[in-house]
């Protein structure tokens, strides 16, 4: 039994390796520039190794996804633990989301593709897909609890379903942070604006649309 503890301990290793290089070249050269060689070379390890771990490249980059989502609801969920309202949540975990932004906006970036590289493989099996959706469902039932906690303690408003307000919520932060780590820098040069300022200021607009 220690045997194979020892066996799994320095597969997850490898396995951990492996998605960290990739999250490093795909968010240095673009998903779709980066190739399995280029993760062969940049590892020290053989093709044939890396697909002992994911069934091909997309199946890396949901693994990757995975992962950032993985690190990113930890810190939203460890925040949330500050607030008491709904709003209160909701605007310390709008906090997280920046400050995951500011350190590794990479993985912001590569989440954008999700739909594309999920599109062109309706007829592949690919694992870490499957474990990223059932992430999303857990992560997105727990988003939707503080929406509810809102609704109930008053602080935010409650003309509109939980899940569809979540919703839009979710969406419109996200879409927010995913276009702005593609031009968001050269937009404020022509705004001539702070970056810390613009997206507080973009945070703040975004809640007010949910509270009561």
């Amino acid at each position: 039994m220690e045997t194979l503890s020892i066996r799994a301990q320095a597969k997850q290793k490898k396995e951990t390796f492996i998605i960290e290089s990739a999250d490093r070249l795909f968010s240095l050269s673009g998903y779709e520039a980066t190739t399995m060689n280029d993760l062969a070379k940049a590892t020290n390890l053989t093709k044939r190794t890396l697909y002992k771990y994911f069934v091909n490249k997309d199946d890396l980059f949901f693994a990757v996804i995975l992962n950032g989502y993985q690190k990113l609801w930890r810190e939203i969920a460890c925040e949330c633990e500050k607030g008491q309202t709904g709003l209160e949540k909701l605007e310390f975990s709008g906090t997280a989301f920046y400050a995951f932004y500011t350190r590794e906006p990479g993985v912001l970036a590569l989440m954008g593709k999700i739909g594309r590289v999920r599109s062109q493989n309706t007829d592949v099996e690919l694992p870490y897909q499957e474990q990223f959706y059932a992430y999303n469902k857990t992560m997105f039932a727990a988003i939707n609890q503080i929406f509810e906690l809102g609704k109930a303690d008053g602080s935010l408003r409650d003309d509109i379903d939980a899940p569809q307000l979540m919703g839009s919520f979710i969406f419109t932060l996200t879409g927010f942070f995913y276009m702005y780590s593609l031009s968001g820098h050269s937009y404020l040069k022509f705004l001539d604006v702070n970056e810390s300022d613009f997206i507080k200021t973009t945070l703040t607009l975004l809640l007010d649309t949910v509270k009561k």
